[in-house]
């Protein structure tokens, strides 16, 4: 299993230093602005997927040990096709980007859904591996194409960036779509009655799982709106670049979920993986705290050197979410304890919760201090969400705290998958 964490850690590592490239370019050549309306387009994909996910997406990690692949992945897909045609009418209707956007924001949206689908088939087969080669496909595809569009334009415009994400997302399908082939064969029809009772099954756990997300990304990024909306553009741009930071801490629990969900996802014994959490979020914890200190303590010219002029207020943005990225880190891993053994409603609940209280928080704090507010208010949503999971993850799990001081066992057997994995 380490290893496994090792190769994700590893994958996703080299994805973020891509990504990292990839915000100082568009940065750079296309200023605050620019940046703002990239991270409302992109932020308005990541919505529309989470919809598209709502049939198929991160439940097919649940379901796949339990049922042929086949079965799943055709109502998956043609649940994102239905999805991105209807984005498409309500996103005309609510215009929270501009309107010359929005046929590619759905195509693109169907793409990213495709990719997510056939990966999630994979990490249910416990292929993390494959599955973390086919994420290191799209930003190194992506940050090619920009690198390529902006040397070869007139001028660095964003539809120079919505061009580089087609060739990506769609390189990225392709990809996933190969492996798919090698570890599940071919996609066979199968009777209209099996498809039905497996639909059920899906739109159930779906729903519950999803419910969960789409709550989770209002929390987190309606943040984006809101302050567009007060603020500007230019200010969506530096504070996007600050949260995308804060929240690259959670790259270690992340990377860690991500094997967790598929080991749970296959272990019977319920207590067993409450273990497996605490001795997970205990690691999770101390690795990101290391990786949080640095982004604190580095002074407002290194964010102007990196992202250029106008970007000195990404300092002061990483301070106000430092405390609510770090607490995060106990329900990304409880969350994905909860959704292994089946009970995605403690997430939805507890995500809804939360977003209840970004609602309140964001028109309260936005308006009146921008960044900061913006940011004061997303950290107090991931406590809130975190203090809810914990609570009920202690209902079951009593006195779990205790297990989270590190002992010179916890280190053994570090040092002693270390050394396994470098002999393999």
């Amino acid at each position: 299993m380490f290893s496994k964490i090792l190769n994700t850690f590893g994958a996703r590592a080299l994805s973020a230093v891509i990504n990292l490239l990839i915000a100082i370019i568009l940065s750079q050549y296309l200023g605050p602005a620019g940046k703002g309306i990239q991270s409302l387009v992109i932020t308005t994909i990541t919505f529309v997927l989470v919809f598209a996910n709502l049939v198929g997406g991160a439940t097919l990690v649940y379901l796949v040990p339990r049922h042929a692949p086949s079965l799943l992945v055709l109502p998956s897909y043609l649940w994102t096709i239905l999805i991105c045609l209807v984005s498409y009418f309500i996103l005309q209707l609510f215009p929270v980007v501009d309107p010359s956007f929005i046929i590619h924001i759905c195509i693109l949206s169907a793409l990213n859904s495709f990719l997510a689908i056939n990966t999630s088939v994979l990490i249910g087969k416990e292929k993390i591996k494959t599955s973390n080669l086919i994420s290191l496909v799209q930003p190194f595809t992506l940050i090619v194409s920009l690198l390529v569009f902006f040397t070869i334009s007139d001028g660095p415009w964003i539809a120079d960036y919505i061009k580089s994400l087609y060739i990506s997302f769609g390189i990225s399908a392709m990809v996933s779509m190969v492996y798919y082939y090698k570890h599940c064969g071919k996609i066979r029809f199968q009777p209209l009655t099996e498809y039905r009772i497996i639909v059920i099954e899906m739109i159930r756990y779906g729903i519950l799982n999803q419910v969960a997300h789409i709550t989770q990304m209002l929390s987190f990024r309606l943040s984006y709106y809101v302050l567009d909306h007060y603020h500007g553009e230019a200010a969506v741009g530096v504070y996007s670049n600050g949260i995308s930071l804060a929240e690259s801490i959670w790259l270690i629990s992340k990377s860690i979920s991500m094997v967790q969900y598929a080991r749970i996802s296959n272990m019977p014994d319920r207590q067993e993986s409450a273990r497996l959490t605490v001795r997970l979020i205990k690691f999770s914890v101390a690795a990101s705290l290391i990786v949080l200190l640095p982004l604190i303590l580095l002074p407002s010219s290194f964010y102007i050197f990196i992202f250029g002029d106008g970007f000195a207020e990404t300092r002061m943005v990483i301070w106000t979410l430092a405390f609510g990225v770090l607490v995060y880190n106990f329900s990304i891993l409880t969350g994905h304890y909860f959704s292994g053994t089946g009970r995605y409603y403690i997430n939805a609940i507890s995500s809804s919760l939360g977003l209840i209280a970004s609602i309140i928080l964001y028109y309260t704090l936005i308006p009146a201090f921008g960044m900061a507010g913006a940011g004061w208010a997303t950290s107090l949503s991931y406590l809130i969400t975190t203090i809810i999971l914990m609570t009920v993850f202690n209902k079951e799990n009593k006195n779990w705290y205790k297990d989270l001081m590190p002992t010179i066992g916890d280190f053994n057997k570090i040092r002693a998958e270390l050394k396994n994995i470098l002999k393999k």
